[in-house]
């Protein structure tokens, strides 16, 4: 009976979507920057009472706002309702369910240990990639006592070099959005993901120095979604921007390492060859290469 109430406990707190958090936020962003623009104002901070006393905000208007901030309150209501009760559980389950923490533990354990499993498969294949013209393979390390070993600061940089290609993969780089003191870079991006059907959690930060007086150029942003599939969910859908009004100067591209740059940068410098001496033909990059194909 114990294990059937700890089941249904378990099955609720899987049930706890955070898809229906992730939409309120967004509408709560989209409301703000509605009502922003209607009011004219760049700031949070600048809607003020005397704001919606102008002109702009007729009583229809008004009322549509008012309409909307009540839906949007509601719905906070029921996830706030929902998050006390998933909190309620987790207490109950803390606190009453010594088994239960067990087996979480153990499944955490399991989960850790793949992981852990799975790192140790990414560097290994990696070690036989980087270190190639100093071992035939990784096999022969270990069965070769004659053969070259890996020293202990090349398997350090190798380990080091896995472990910041994977936190990598969970980062974009925006370029192109404009930069205005005091913006919040997550409402503005929460915008410009929107407008291609996505709704991720995001972190970010512009990170480069600030442009000099009069200069229009805006710094690159940094930004860290909750998973490596996001990222690919965004990349995969980034060209739609150039067609839209909005944002057709931002610019999204992976986060990539020293070496993948260097790499970018060699096959742009030879499509931009390839430009030049085929104009009559489309010369693009794909799968690590420049490809050309005859115009239609």
């Amino acid at each position: 009976m114990e294990d059937e109430d700890h089941n249904k406990s378990f099955a609720r707190l899987q049930e706890f979507d955070l898809d229906d958090y992730d939409d309120v936020v967004g509408t709560r962003a989209n409301w703000i920057l509605k009502v922003k623009g209607h009011l004219n104002v760049e700031e949070n901070n600048d809607l003020k009472a005397a704001k919606f006393n102008s002109a702009a905000a007729t009583k229809p208007v008004l009322a549509g706002w008012l309409e909307g901030a009540v839906k949007i309150m509601e719905r906070q209501s029921e996830m706030m309702e929902k998050m006390e009760e998933m909190i309620n559980l987790f207490k109950t389950e803390a606190l009453g369910d010594k088994a239960a923490i067990i087996r979480l533990q153990r499944e955490a354990l399991r989960s850790k240990d793949e992981q852990l499993k799975s790192l140790q498969t990414a560097v290994q294949t990696t070690v036989q990639d980087t270190v190639q013209t100093e071992i035939r393979s990784y096999g022969d390390v270990l069965k070769a006592p004659s053969a070259p070993a890996i020293t202990t600061a090349t398997f350090r940089k190798v380990v080091k070099d896995v472990i910041e290609d994977e936190d990598r993969s969970k980062n974009l780089l925006v370029f192109g959005l404009s930069e205005e003191v005091g913006e919040q870079l997550d409402v503005k991006l929460s915008s410009v993901f929107m407008d291609l059907g996505e709704k991720p959690r995001v972190e970010a930060v512009r990170f480069g120095r600030h442009a000099a007086t009069g200069n229009s150029k805006c710094r690159p942003v940094k930004v860290t979604l909750g998973s490596s599939t996001a990222v690919q969910q965004i990349l995969s859908k980034a060209r739609a921007l150039k067609q839209t009004e909005k944002w057709k100067e931002v610019y999204v591209s992976p986060d990539r390492s020293p070496a993948e740059r260097t790499a970018r940068r060699l096959l742009v410098e030879e499509r931009k060859k390839r430009e030049t001496e085929q104009p009559e033909r489309n010369h693009f990059i794909k799968g690590g290469k420049v490809c050309s194909e005859d115009k239609t």
